[in-house]
């Protein structure tokens, strides 16, 4: 988990310094998932611009730029090997709200009566 932590903190800073497409300023890396032997890390990304019909073009621009990812995590996080970065779009924040919104309405709906 301490290195899963070290890579999602090294990709943030890197979109904040180093990144210069502008489409990719409002991506947030929400988690990342190490493989068992630390060969892969499955990075979910989501942002308030991101949605399911553009969530594959910014999925793939920000594929592109793993190499400048992959250098700063082998500067910033101790591993011995350096992860294959998988980038996925991560629609888990939009679903728990409306799931609350669900609930409240839910709420409204059972103090009416």
């Amino acid at each position: 988990v301490g290195s899963e932590m070290c890579i999602r903190d090294s990709l943030s800073e890197t979109i904040i310094h180093d990144i210069k497409d502008p489409r990719l300023k409002n991506v947030s890396i929400n988690e990342v998932r190490l493989s068992p032997d630390l060969s892969n890390a499955k990075i979910y990304c989501s942002s308030f611009t991101l949605t399911k019909n553009n969530s594959t073009e910014i999925i793939s621009l920000i594929s592109k730029a793993s190499g400048i990812f992959k250098k700063n995590i082998g500067k910033r996080v101790s591993l011995k090997k350096i992860p294959q970065l998988s980038f996925v779009f991560d629609d888990h924040e939009k679903y728990a709200n409306q799931l609350t919104d669900l609930i409240d309405n839910t709420v409204k709906n059972d103090s009416k009566k």
